[in-house]
């Protein structure tokens, strides 16, 4: 069962695209309640954002980003602590702006599991669930561009963490991992030791990684750094197929992730793709 819903844009954060507010109100969402799942043996809702001019432009497709944690993206009433991404309005603003190339968003909403579904304990199920349940459901019903050139995942904090390793397990699938925020720490930093046993060749996927300053994220700045090192010691490229973003000021929040999403949607789709050396700070590269 879908719903639609509209919604009203507006900006509370501060970005790089800051735009006045209710700028191109009346977006509307797409609701999959209770989307179900033979792999995982429960359901969530899977919540669909189509782009400026999608219905208009019947022969035109999309990629698509499949986004975790899909209940904080869109809408304060369910976002964690009322505070949402505005993940939407950033898209449209940047699509306006023609920054970057229109795009379908999926976002996928959390579940009791969400714990094990973002880590190596359950994620390879979760894995399993989105390219075999919810990507064939999305290509079927929207006008995607199914291929993995066209395909990304982005999540924050343990989303960040499943992102990295959908990219990497499934680049036949993936071709772009945004991580906000990657809990790069979990399980005695598992991702960085991973990365760095490696033997095969480093997939053909492009990493967008950024943290804050403040908080456990500043007090821990260096886990994320050795996770931005030990990928170029295989081989990435910043501002080529590694973008690495340090938020001054910024702490472990919705808030932080609503002001910095815009980096990873243009460096995957932007028209010019963000250059970024290693290290930024304060939106200027150092």
């Amino acid at each position: 069962m879908s719903t639609r819903r509209q919604r009203i844009c507006r900006h509370s954060f501060p970005r790089e695209n800051n735009r006045p507010p209710n700028y191109n109100s009346n977006l509307s969402l797409t609701y999959h309640r209770k989307f179900p799942s033979s792999i995982l043996g429960y359901d969530r809702d899977l919540i669909v954002w189509l782009p400026p001019n999608y219905n208009h432009e019947k022969d035109r497709r999309y990629p698509v980003i499949y986004a975790h944690d899909g209940q904080n993206l869109f809408d304060p009433a369910t976002a964690f602590a009322g505070v949402d991404w505005q993940l939407d309005e950033a898209a449209a603003a940047l699509i306006h702006d023609k920054k970057i190339e229109p795009m379908i968003i999926v976002g996928l909403a959390n579940t009791m599991g969400r714990l094990e579904e973002y880590t190596a304990k359950r994620g390879r199920k979760y894995a399993a669930f989105i390219i075999e349940e919810v990507k064939p459901f999305i290509d079927k019903t929207y006008r995607s561009l199914p291929g993995r050139e066209h395909t990304a995942v982005l999540g924050s904090s343990l989303g960040g963490l499943i992102s990295f390793y959908l990219a990497w397990w499934h680049p036949e699938v993936f071709s772009m991992a945004g991580c906000l925020s990657g809990t790069w720490m979990w399980d005695n930093a598992a991702a960085i030791r991973f990365v760095e046993a490696e033997t095969r060749p480093a997939p053909n996927i492009k990493i967008y990684l950024d943290h804050g300053s403040e908080g456990a994220e500043g007090n821990q700045a260096w886990v994320y750094r050795s996770m931005r090192d030990a990928l170029i010691r295989r081989g990435f490229s910043a501002g080529k197929n590694l973008a690495y973003y340090y938020g001054v000021g910024d702490e472990h929040s919705e808030a932080a992730w609503a002001k910095r999403v815009a980096r990873p949607l243009k460096f995957f789709f932007g028209k010019t793709s963000l250059q970024t050396s290693t290290m930024v700070r304060s939106g200027k590269t150092a």
